[in-house]
């Protein structure tokens, strides 16, 4: 009897990883590597400073920038390949015949190259970077700002839907989400006064915002930028977001 109740808390606790979690970073419109990489160490200083971090490893995702128009034109087609729920995602790519939460090795192909030739050209480094942390037994963190989260949304969407299933083992931690819907085991930040994400609802459908910051133009007159705003431990937002990381990375 004891073993069948240990049995039974082992598989209601969920999957086991062999390694501390990859917390990797996703960034917005407009921002060079340099800026991506030093996104991602602020993030992980804070996450030390308040002793958050549990010996994870640290990387990027790197959505290349073209040019604010290019980005914005980007922006707007992932916007369009969008569902309201995580879902009918497959199912809309699909015309309705695909299952979702579970696609065959050859669907997997076609809807990667899809992307890559289209909104996403990044996605298949993206997806190699990750399966490269999952292969070593570790789960995954994807904290993404602004259209960084178009991006891990799509992702997630692929390595749980995808032929190995990688569901409970990939999640996200948005800041100025400009997405529709979250994935399972998701979380998000978005400011009441992020005027970027603020606009972009205006048009298209979007989160709502779930914390007020205040209007601080000596960082950022927009109230949209990751290290002045969403990660400045002098506001509201970044206890929040660090805290996810941590909770959602055991």
């Amino acid at each position: 009897m004891l073993k069948r109740l240990a049995l039974l808390t082992s598989l209601m606790a969920g999957p086991a990883f062999a390694a501390p979690a990859a917390v990797i970073f996703i960034n917005g419109v407009q921002s060079t590597f340099d800026d991506s990489v030093a996104s991602m160490l602020v993030l992980k200083g804070n996450l030390k400073a308040k002793k958050l971090d549990k010996n994870f490893v640290y990387g990027n995702a790197y959505n290349t920038s073209n040019g604010f128009f290019s980005d914005l034109w980007q922006v707007f087609q992932q916007k369009n390949n969008e569902t309201q729920d995580a879902k009918n995602f497959w199912r809309m790519l699909d015309g309705g015949t695909a299952q979702a939460g579970w696609m065959s090795q050859a669907i997997y192909d076609k809807y990667l190259n899809a992307f890559s030739n289209s909104s996403m050209p990044e996605l298949p480094e993206h997806l190699k970077i990750y399966r490269q942390y999952l292969a070593e037994g570790r789960k995954l963190v994807l904290v993404a700002h602004s259209q960084g989260n178009l991006y891990a949304n799509a992702e997630q969407n692929m390595l749980i839907s995808g032929p190995k299933n990688m569901q409970g083992k990939v999640s996200s931690v948005g800041t100025a989400s400009p997405t529709q819907h979250l994935m399972p085991g998701s979380s998000y930040i978005t400011s009441s006064w992020d005027q970027v994400i603020n606009g972009l609802r205006l048009i298209k459908t979007t989160l709502p915002s779930n914390i007020s910051i205040g209007f601080h133009p000596t960082q950022d007159i927009m109230g949209h930028s990751f290290v002045k705003i969403y990660m400045n431990t002098e506001y509201p937002a970044a206890e929040q977001v660090l805290s996810k990381v941590s909770q959602q990375a055991v």
